[in-house]
């Protein structure tokens, strides 16, 4: 049976999309969820000074993630004014804090180079850390920085945002297909969100009946995240859709069906096995 638990959220403002902190029952680890036009605000909060990591994010049309960049901070939201003069692609901070006692020097600079490292793992977004941290995590640091990363990845999936890797993802979970005019792609779908897996062919020359996915494709293939080979344009990423739908429009063009497209390898469609079932 798997275990409960429990999260505290604050709404500093009141309103749903503004600051908020969010604490899981018993954890030192506070996270603050902080819109980029509200940096001024959140520096009236108690205890956002402390020391931690954070992630700078942009979000897509879909509120996924689409760039993303860790750092750590020993001083709480001050590291973030740098960022906010000198980077322009982040909307949002989501800050990981803590007492001292809990994140020491050693285990910051130790979850800030495990993080950048499961982010360029994951395949979902762009990371804009270019370099990654010269630091050696030493084997006694490890087992909390997996806790502490454990609990970041969680709170992160609930605000919406997925950071695992996408091999841990689909490892349990059902593959599903979709073969169209010479087209073959692979997914995911989780019951809320549907993944695109790397690999996919994308059928480039048919349009989506949506602008904004033929934004996001031609985006894609300017960044090498969409590449040619024998022939045929392949995802090198993997993508989260708000729908299955959202997703075999993207991959095959047009207008689609989802529901229909999206089958398992006993050619049960994702309506047969999710609606009927």
């Amino acid at each position: 049976m798997a275990t409960s638990k429990k999260l505290e959220i604050i709404y500093h403002d009141g309103q749903p999309d503004g600051i908020r902190s969010v604490r899981r029952h018993l954890s030192t680890v506070t996270t603050y969820v902080i819109p980029r036009t509200m940096l001024s605000d959140a520096k009236n909060i108690s205890g956002i000074n402390r020391p931690g990591i954070y992630y700078l994010i942009n979000e897509d049309e879909d509120n996924n993630i689409a760039q993303i960049y860790i750092g750590q901070t020993r001083n709480g939201i001050s590291r973030l004014d740098d960022h906010n003069r000198s980077k322009d692609f982040w909307n949002k901070a989501i800050m990981f804090l803590a007492d001292n006692k809990t994140f020491s020097l050693d285990i910051i600079s130790g979850l800030e180079e495990y993080a950048i490292s499961k982010a360029w793992e994951s395949k979902r977004y762009k990371v804009e850390n270019s370099v990654k941290p010269k630091y050696d995590i030493d084997e006694y640091d490890l087992v909390s920085i997996e806790e502490i990363y454990d609990e970041i990845k969680f709170v992160m999936a609930t605000l919406g945002y997925k950071l695992e890797n996408t091999q841990e993802n689909t490892k349990n979970a059902q593959i599903l297909h979709t073969t169209r005019n010479g087209i073959t792609a692979l997914g995911v779908y989780s019951g809320d969100k549907f993944d695109v897996l790397e690999g996919s062919e994308i059928n480039m020359d048919k349009p989506v009946h949506l602008p904004k996915y033929n934004k996001q494709r031609q985006e894609l293939l300017d960044d090498g995240h969409i590449i040619s080979e024998n022939g045929k344009s392949i995802l090198k990423i993997t993508l989260t859709f708000n729908t299955p739908s959202g997703a075999s429009n993207f991959v095959l063009g047009g207008s689609t069906n989802g529901w229909a497209e999206w089958k398992n390898s006993d050619g049960k469609t994702l309506d047969e096995l999710f609606r009927k079932s």
